[in-house]
């Protein structure tokens, strides 16, 4: 069970399991007949998550030393809240050896084996926080994700690099001859084979000169 969602009610016996919450009220269920009631949100309450018992060294968390209460339990007898006080201090000193007896009184070690004895018959047992809850679930998530991440970079592979394929040699262009010019000619051309008028003429006027001479 979730420490945080257990309380304790001044004024009220026994311990409490905080169902609903908003700004006006709280709704509780008794953890020893499970009624149901609703207290004001200015009700004096203590959440056991906040509760420390003092000891020589370092204060101990209430969550740790309920924990350590049941796992003797489950190994030896739990002294009756009613019992003889020596007898609840001396089963608390072999779970907290450096408990601060000067600053913890019999009364508080009576209360604390009430609340045990209250949890256990809840079934509350392990106790554990929401924090470490919620760091256990970031600590999930974050391996999520690296698994995750570790799976694409391996599907991931790199590509082989094809070869560059060669480009095609350019065409050398043909050099085109240059066109030769045709000269133009004034007339009308003249067939093959036959002599030209010019020629004809000048060997009439030569036969002509001869008949003279």
């Amino acid at each position: 069970m979730v420490i945080q969602e257990i309380i304790a009610i001044a004024g009220k016996p026994g311990l409490y399991r905080i169902l609903i919450t908003n700004r006006a009220n709280l709704v509780v269920e008794s953890m020893l007949d499970k009624k149901r009631i609703s207290i004001p949100g200015t009700s004096r309450i203590s959440s056991l998550a906040d509760i420390t018992m003092y000891t020589t060294g370092e204060d101990a968390l209430l969550m740790d030393i309920l924990n350590l209460m049941s796992e003797k339990a489950a190994k030896s007898e739990l002294p009756a809240a009613k019992s003889d006080p020596q007898a609840v201090r001396e089963f608390i000193d072999a779970i907290v050896p450096n408990l601060d007896h000067e600053r913890v009184y019999n009364s508080d070690l009576k209360k604390l084996v009430q609340w045990f004895s209250t949890l256990r018959q809840n079934d509350a047992f392990p106790l554990t926080s929401e924090v470490a809850k919620d760091e256990a679930a970031e600590e999930v998530a974050e391996e999520a994700t690296e698994e995750g991440q570790d799976k694409k970079s391996a599907a991931k592979k790199p590509a082989a690099k094809k070869p560059a394929a060669k480009k095609p040699a350019a065409k050398k262009a043909v050099a085109k001859k240059p066109a030769t010019k045709k000269t133009a000619i004034k007339g009308k051309a003249e067939p093959k084979g036959k002599p030209s008028q010019k020629k004809a003429l000048v060997q009439k006027s030569t036969a002509k000169a001869g008949k003279s001479k």
